[in-house]
């Protein structure tokens, strides 16, 4: 396992000074902000800078990604039949869950100490992603089971008319919708 970076030696006040120049410098003059960390007190290379600003930024690119996708995914809910939003809603806890496998890929260069604050956090989102796996699908299943009811009785009512148009007696059309599963 490689080396851990000097960038994790700095206190979480300082790195996020450090995260908000260079976000300020558009992630660029990593010698200036090497330069500003020796000043600070901390000797980190120029190349360790570069390599923290990549990982910040391309973090903070995935995040404004993922933002514009649910942005996307409201408007597109908008209009969407309750068997589409179902659909979403499963892949919307999928990416969650891909979100989480991300943190849990992050976490191995991590000490125990801050392992320990974040599996409780991941364990809830977990759960929370879990219970509303069940609610989806439980929604998902009631959705279809009425779906299923309309289209019986559109069915029913469908070969009711039909066999009145054709002289049935109302005996012989409570017997078919009998036969479909519907009430007389």
């Amino acid at each position: 396992m490689p080396p851990r970076s000097a960038i994790t030696t700095l206190p979480d006040d300082l790195l996020n000074l450090l995260n908000g120049k260079l976000i300020d410098s558009g992630f660029s003059d990593y010698a200036g902000l090497s330069a500003w960390l020796s000043e600070q007190g901390y000797q980190i290379s120029r190349s360790a800078v570069h390599r923290h600003g990549s990982e910040l930024q391309a973090a903070m690119q995935k995040s404004i990604n993922r933002a514009r996708e649910r942005v996307e995914i409201a408007k597109a809910m908008g209009g969407m039949s309750n068997e589409g939003k179902a659909a979403l809603l499963e892949a919307s806890e999928m990416v969650a869950i891909d979100q989480i496998m991300d943190v849990l890929e992050e976490m191995q260069g991590w000490d125990a100490a801050d392992k320990a604050a974040i599996v409780p956090k991941l364990g809830r989102a977990i759960a929370d992603i879990g219970r509303s796996a069940i609610g989806s699908a439980k929604w998902k299943k009631e959705f279809e089971a009425e779906a299923q009811r309309k289209a019986r009785e559109e069915a029913a009512q469908a070969a009711s008319a039909a066999a009145k148009a054709e002289g049935v007696s109302e005996a012989g059309v409570a017997r078919i919708r009998e036969a479909l599963g519907m009430a007389a």
